[in-house]
């Protein structure tokens, strides 16, 4: 699992303070209702500022974390000293929500040292995306490697972060391209989770014997891999009704744009739909939307409680989301809110080595309130 690494490392104590949790549970979640309760006290941290608009978060192979800024930078951030270390740059078209976005690394870095970024491209009036690589030397990414190109891209819904399975292949996200009936074109890549060989070729035994892997899907963001069960799971924005998590199935569809978040007939037609195309449900929605984006599941033992979890982070909601799944891991039981409104909006999250957790706030991104300190990655410990 290529978001959450295994190596030890010192803490460094900047700017904290206690937050208190609250739990909520929305309607149309399908977890039950959870009254306010008072709960344990965390403290926050600031380990780098000064960043613009942070896309993705990543626990790099070399034990440090990887950070995209959506203009085109690539940096480097020591956790210990807050350092941060820009290592490469990528010309993308800032539109928006278009730019420099997800991050992932070769399951066999020390010898194919190779970086995968997902960006847009083209021009402001034809905004494209593409995935390339690009190998680090120790000190800089050299140039970027087309491995595919020409995926649809819009001002909004692009998608796009990336993850690497067990099975050595790259699962990446992408968007409808503002265009929802792309999402139920099977030989359309936008709107996908598409999976392809470290080379950039569709996988073998992908269900349609193309990139395409899971269709349906309106704008996913968040992407990670459950650390016991291998099993994938996105966060993904609805339009005004039905931010979803969804456990994503090979050749699954997801029911964009005839069904909004379950089967339940809140859109017409969408039972029927649902029926028909053997729609997947997902693992829990929001209504009305919070902007879900990063996810991380929390496998440590730092924070007591945790273990287990699936970690979401909201744009509009400004929160992170504790959610508790069910054994069969296919629903969200339980629902948790922290820090609701003390930091902004929060693009991603990144569970470190030892058990604590990183946050990347995202309120330069146009659409936020941003402090003279933002943006930020703070980190959460007990």
């Amino acid at each position: 699992m290529n978001r959450i690494g295994r190596l030890g490392l010192p803490l460094l104590l900047a700017v904290g303070g206690s937050v208190p949790l609250t739990t909520v549970s929305n309607r149309g979640s399908r977890a039950p209702d959870i009254t306010d309760t008072p709960a344990a006290r965390l403290t926050v941290e600031t380990v780098a500022s000064g960043l613009d608009t942070p896309w993705d978060l990543a626990w790099g192979p070399d034990g440090v974390i990887w950070v995209t800024e959506r203009p085109g930078t690539i940096s480097r951030v020591d956790p210990s000293t807050g350092q941060v270390t820009r290592v490469g740059r990528i010309d993308v078209v800032e539109v928006s929500e278009s730019g420099l976005m997800g991050i992932a690394f070769h399951p066999d870095f020390a010898n194919q040292p190779y970086v995968y970024v997902a960006h847009s491209y083209g021009s402001r009036r034809n905004i494209r995306n593409r995935l390339v690589r690009m190998r680090f030397d120790g000190a800089r990414l050299g140039a970027p490697q087309v491995l595919v190109d020409n995926i649809p891209g819009n001002r909004n819904h692009n998608g796009s972060r990336l993850a690497i399975g067990a099975d050595r292949l790259l699962y990446m996200t992408t968007g409808d391209a503002g265009r929802a009936a792309r999402a139920q074109d099977r030989g359309d890549v936008a709107g996908k989770i598409l999976r392809v060989t470290l080379e950039g070729r569709p996988a073998p035994e992908n269900p349609f014997g193309t990139l395409v892997y899971s269709y349906g899907h309106r704008n996913p963001q968040g992407i990670v891999f459950h650390p016991v069960t291998g099993a994938l799971y996105i966060a993904e924005h609805g339009p005004r009704d039905n931010d979803e998590v969804n456990r994503v199935k090979k050749g699954g569809n997801y029911g964009w744009p005839a069904v909004h978040g379950f089967c339940d007939g809140d859109t017409r037609g969408e039972e029927a739909f649902c029926r028909s195309n053997d729609v997947v449900e997902p693992v829990t929605a929001w209504t009305p939307t919070v902007g879900v984006s990063g996810a991380d599941f929390y496998d440590g033992t730092l924070i007591p409680g945790w273990n287990g979890s699936l970690l979401v982070t909201s744009l509009r909601g400004q929160a992170l989301y504790r959610l508790t799944l069910s054994a069969d891991g296919s629903t969200a039981t339980e629902r948790e809110v922290l820090f609701r409104g003390e930091y902004g909006r929060l693009r991603d999250v990144l569970v470190g080595p030892r058990g604590e957790v990183y946050l990347a706030t995202s309120n330069r991104d146009g659409r936020g309130n941003p402090a003279r300190d933002d943006d930020r990655i703070l980190r959460i410990l007990p």
